[in-house]
């Protein structure tokens, strides 16, 4: 189906809080599934608004006393997997609140949350490293200090947030991946960048349309970083084509606006081939590396 109405997460906002509504009057006694709502619920909910940190207090505590009880009655429905999660999302809760006494919780219960996670997938797994990054975010806040910015560090959590979402087609999967997407660019994954962005707008396009919000950011995002755009130090801008001569020199067309969503008049570009030693690169153009005789596949 095409949605054409423009997502403003509104949707996402109200139908957690109906569906919710509806569980607790209507299926309460299901508990896997009402345990499934309230963590949709808090999910939706803002921290730092005062209406939903009294409710997502409320959630926080419902969800305590829901766990306790299918542990008493030895629910099947709550594996490790699923503790580890809702621990984590009532330290993500807190740590989105910000006060000292809700990192103190948040710090608690995150701590809880990856030494499930690692003993289900070990140290190393994705999530758990998210969840460590997500530690340490904690006590630089409690301590006073900036929060640590180390770009493998923001990618293992963006990632294991994707990882949790990539088999949705919705809205909000579209926009994990996207800042996904945009955090590996920063840190210079370009190849994995574009490819996830591809796939991005694919499925988007699929899915809602190709007149969706959703779409066109993701498509908006794909061509800037497919831009490529380089300079040859006579302050005009140039798209790189292609290599020649084994990455000796590269063939670029030009030149070209600054911006790249400006029309082009192709009957005045000319296209040239130039030493690449002359070429300035912008962030993710692709580049060919010589002497990588461990690292060749690099290439």
């Amino acid at each position: 189906p095409n949605c054409k109405q423009e997502y403003q997460n509104y949707l996402y906002y109200d139908m957690t809080k109906a569906q919710l509504s509806f569980v607790e009057k209507e299926f309460k006694g299901a508990n896997g599934w009402y345990l499934g709502t309230l963590r949709r619920r808090i999910h939706a909910l803002d921290g730092k608004k005062e209406a939903d940190r009294v409710e997502g207090e409320e959630i926080c505590a419902k969800m305590l006393t829901l766990i306790d009880n299918m542990k008493k009655n030895g629910d099947p429905q709550l594996d490790a997997f699923m503790l580890a999660s809702v621990y984590h999302d009532i330290g993500k809760f807190n740590y989105d609140i910000g006060t000292n006494q809700c990192l103190e919780t948040a710090k608690h219960y995150l701590e809880i949350s990856r030494d499930f996670f690692v003993t289900l997938g070990g140290r190393d797994s994705d999530i758990a490293v998210a969840i460590e990054g997500n530690i340490a975010n904690v006590e630089a806040r409690l301590s006073g200090n900036n929060l640590p910015t180390k770009k493998e560090s923001d990618l293992s959590v963006q990632r294991a947030r994707y990882n949790c979402m990539m088999r949705q087609n919705d809205v909000r999967t579209t926009q994990v991946g996207v800042h996904l997407a945009t955090a590996l660019f920063e840190a210079y994954h370009t190849i994995e960048a574009l490819r996830l962005l591809e796939k991005l707008a694919c499925a988007s396009r699929r899915v809602h349309g190709s007149d969706h919000r959703g779409t066109a950011d993701t498509a908006f995002l794909l061509k800037r970083f497919q831009a490529r755009y380089v300079s040859i130090g006579d302050g005009l801008n140039y798209q790189a084509l292609r290599y020649e001569n084994d990455g000796k020199s590269c063939v670029i067309q030009g030149p070209v606006p600054r911006n790249i969503f400006e029309p082009r008049n192709f009957d005045d570009e000319k296209t040239l081939s130039v030493p690449t030693a002359v070429i300035y690169f912008s962030l993710g153009s692709p580049v060919m590396l010589h002497g990588l005789k461990k690292a060749a596949h690099l290439n």
